[in-house]
């Protein structure tokens, strides 16, 4: 990275007040006094300002993951498999799923080590998630024209409420909602008469499940994709 992108980060510099303590001499890179402020930099390089060493903070992690069926949303056990054990050891520590799906709804899972960034993901009303649902009983324009309007949800005072839904064939349905609250989608089925056989998250916020992910495969996301849920 460049150096006056590595002492604001480094240093807790704007970049202007990085760029001039470059130019005024007192930064090092490896021993040598650096006034280029484009100069390449790393982790790894020896950064001194005013003769003090510079480290940059861990970086964050962010992947996403194909959920199989039969995983919990979890970082611990507990006696069943976890979502963790599809990543590799070396990646768990600190990893944390951004929400949850339940043990047997499969696709988009997204893990981070950045509390804030899961913080703003899953903040309700913010951002949606989009579901494509198997039913058990055939979709009639009644249950879509109730899960736009709104149905009620046994225990819960507040209704559920589809943002969007389309009939993809007779017995799918895409859904999106823009809130997590338990078993939502499946409870909004259950109140319309009908009953999830499987469900499938492909997308949340602007990030779309990579399709050329399969079933337990994962991946970093790119810039973009992290820059999604904004600061």
């Amino acid at each position: 990275m460049r150096l006056d992108k590595y002492l604001a980060l480094a240093a807790g510099l704007t970049r202007s007040q990085a760029r001039r303590v470059v130019h005024s001499g007192r930064v090092s890179v490896a021993g040598v006094r650096q006034k280029d402020t484009g100069a390449a930099c790393q982790s790894g390089d020896e950064v001194q300002l005013d003769g003090e060493l510079l480290i940059l903070p861990a970086e964050h992690r962010y992947y996403m993951l194909n959920k199989p069926a039969g995983l919990i949303t979890s970082t611990q056990d507990g006696g069943y498999g976890t979502v963790m054990s599809c990543l590799p050891d070396e990646l768990r520590d600190g990893l944390m799923p951004v929400g949850r799906l339940d043990k047997e709804t499969t696709g988009l899972l997204l893990l981070t080590t950045d509390g804030a960034w899961s913080q703003r993901m899953r903040k309700p009303g913010v951002h949606s998630k989009v579901y494509r649902i198997t039913l058990d009983q055939p979709c009639t324009e009644d249950m879509l024209k109730a899960w736009l309007q709104g149905v009620s949800l046994r225990g819960d005072e507040q209704p559920g409420r589809a943002l969007a839904v389309e009939c993809l064939n007779s017995h799918e349905v895409r859904m999106t909602v823009d809130e997590g609250r338990y078993h939502l989608v499946r409870r909004m089925c259950a109140a319309v008469g009908n009953h999830v056989k499987a469900l499938h998250r492909e997308q949340v916020a602007g990030i779309c499940l990579d399709a050329a992910l399969s079933v337990g495969s994962w991946r970093e996301l790119d810039e973009a994709e992290v820059h999604v849920v904004g600061s």
